[in-house]
């Protein structure tokens, strides 16, 4: 592969994703993360060529702040060990919020979460973690079960870095996440064959 002269930005082609998805399958990571490895841009621009690529908008983390978390749709919980996010707009539609798009049993499990189809915004991995990362001290600080106002998530600090929190899930969650898992795992050896 070829690496563009340091005059021109980092463009994500066919040629790119190849190399991605095959190291991807050497490493056992996942596309998106060796994507976030070989991209040497930002990860706004990495997250704005896929976002086209994959026909979403993308939305960063004072997007995310500035829309009312769906948590009563999805835990935080959930939402943490999935890697995703519903958010509610104004009007009240629901936006899926994800990091990796190469993930469409994510993108479908999402939208059962959402009981109907949802608009899918792309972020970066960072921004979801930390966005997740404050939704969760927020929650676990406030002494009722109330949402908190997104803007009472501005006051913390971008670059405040978060430990990962413990999961503690339900029985009921685990079961859903084991089933999860298992179709995961079903839909990738069906799509390698």
């Amino acid at each position: 592969m070829s690496t563009p002269p340091p005059d021109q930005p980092f463009v994500l082609d066919q040629s790119h994703l190849r190399r991605a998805r095959n190291l991807a399958r050497e490493s056992g990571r996942t596309v998106i993360a060796e994507l976030e490895r070989l991209h040497d841009g930002t990860p706004a621009e990495l997250v704005r060529q896929l976002a086209r690529l994959f026909g979403m908008a993308p939305i960063d983390l004072a997007g995310m702040r500035s829309l009312q978390p769906a948590i009563e749709l999805l835990p935080v919980l959930m939402a943490r060990r999935w890697g995703c996010l519903l958010l509610r707009e104004a009007d009240g539609a629901l936006l899926g919020v994800l990091a990796d798009p190469f993930d469409p049993d994510l993108q479908l499990w999402l939208n059962g979460q959402a009981r109907g189809t949802v608009l899918m915004r792309l972020c970066s991995n960072l921004d979801l973690q930390t966005y997740l990362g404050q939704l969760s001290e927020r929650r676990r600080n406030s002494p009722g079960p109330s949402v908190p106002a997104p803007s009472s998530l501005l006051s913390a600090p971008p670059q405040q870095t978060l430990k990962p929190l413990p999961l503690q899930i339900s029985p009921e969650a685990e079961l859903s996440g084991i089933a999860l898992d298992a179709t995961r795992d079903l839909l990738r050896r069906a799509m390698r064959r």
